[in-house]
């Protein structure tokens, strides 16, 4: 059985950092391709904004692309429309 490995930082800019940065590994190892993309799940509301921030941050450096991946939203409300203010996909793009 594998053990659940606990990672301890100092504050909510710390896990974003951190955050991007795994995910950005996990992006550049899988060297996505058209045929092939990288799917990242999403997930909404405040809590990951930092983190978004930060894998854009690595966009404009140049270190990271999104070119080949595919991203989904986790959530999504029932009946709005994608140009709804209120709607994830709204809020994503």
């Amino acid at each position: 059985m594998n053990e659940m490995r606990v990672i301890i930082l100092k504050n909510a800019d710390e896990v974003a950092r951190w955050s991007a940065y795994q995910i950005t590994k996990k992006i550049l190892k899988f060297k996505s391709t058209r045929e092939k993309p990288f799917v990242l799940g999403l997930p909404t509301g405040s809590t990951p904004l930092a983190t978004y921030r930060e894998l854009i941050n690595l966009y404009n450096e140049g270190i990271l692309s999104f070119e080949n991946v595919v991203t989904f939203n986790m959530d999504e409300y029932v009946g709005l429309k994608p140009e709804d203010p209120q709607s994830y996909h709204y809020f994503i793009k």
